[in-house]
């Protein structure tokens, strides 16, 4: 039966490179809860709201920061500043959050004054009095290796000294790289950025790239984005033609090859192994694969 099934999506490829567009992220992707923004929200039930600033602070500043982190980051700093008096700081707090997340939308319990202040920034943007960071830009399609791949992004209201990137790596890898995307001189508005051909190596089988887009202010606190480090974007690296595997590709457990003949002897019937070994020609192990039928 295990060996139906491994013939199966060997012999189906089609059905085992099908994906959405847009993947669920795996168990070991998910986003870890930011320990400040469990902080912050007892500093403020203590009535500690100066400590809950440098918290929440603390929180925007940690690196791989998602959107959903930072709605609430900054929900809980306009909340904060609020109780502190600065209604100044809250305006910008909730105007950063609707740069996150442009949709969100405060929950029921929150204070009067806060519905209030976030009711009357909504209406500034829909009126263009606030300009946040708008970025729109289409998902990487799929490629050949040893190609370069090419992404064109609309950014509108680029803050002063803010950056766009484009960040990427290999599926499973532990690091992110990134390429900057430079403004088309012809059109202010549109930008380019390009990952090398060099970092998308044809071999001899496909394999996936993660990636995702980010604009950062000059802090480094994301003002808008497309995917994250923990929910990235997928686009596949198909074999080019000719393409020889190089050493140390694949491990030897991963070839397909392998199951299928480990599958046919377990169709098959018992199979016997013999294995000697002789003391005249040490480090030489021949295996013999006896199948009965």
């Amino acid at each position: 039966m295990v060996a139906s099934i491994v013939l199966a999506s060997l012999l189906s490829p089609g059905a085992s490179l099908a994906r959405p567009l847009f993947p669920q992220p795996l168990l070991f992707q998910v986003a870890p809860v930011r320990p400040e923004i469990a902080r912050a929200q007892e500093q403020i039930a203590d009535g500690e709201f100066e400590e809950a600033v440098k918290t929440v602070e603390a929180g925007l500043d940690a690196p791989d920061v998602t959107d959903d982190q930072l709605v609430e980051l900054y929900r809980l700093l306009g909340l904060t500043s609020l109780y502190l008096g600065d209604e100044a700081r809250a305006r910008e707090a909730y105007e950063m959050l609707l740069q996150a997340r442009p949709d969100y939308e405060l929950p029921r319990t929150a204070p009067p004054k806060v519905r209030s202040l976030y009711a009357r920034i909504k209406e500034d943007i829909k009126n263009r009095r606030v300009r946040p960071v708008s970025l729109q830009v289409e998902p990487l399609a799929d490629t050949v290796g040893g190609e370069p791949v090419t992404s064109q992004a609309h950014i509108e209201d680029m803050a002063l000294g803010a950056r766009a990137r484009l960040f990427y790596r290999r599926a499973g890898g532990q690091a992110y790289s990134s390429v900057d995307f430079a403004r088309d001189r012809a059109n202010k508005e549109r930008y380019v950025a390009t990952i090398p051909a060099y970092e998308l190596p044809a071999t001899a089988s496909a394999y996936e790239v993660e990636y995702y887009f980010e604009v950062a202010d000059a802090a480094q606190r994301r003002l808008a984005g497309r995917g994250d480090a923990f929910n990235p974007l997928v686009f596949q690296v198909a074999p080019k033609q000719g393409a020889v595997a190089t050493v140390g590709e694949r491990p030897w457990y991963k070839s397909p090859w392998l199951w299928v003949a480990v599958g046919a002897v377990a169709v098959a019937g018992t199979a016997g192994a013999v294995v000697y070994a002789s003391s005249d020609e040490r480090g030489r192990v021949p295996i013999t694969i006896r199948v009965n039928p």
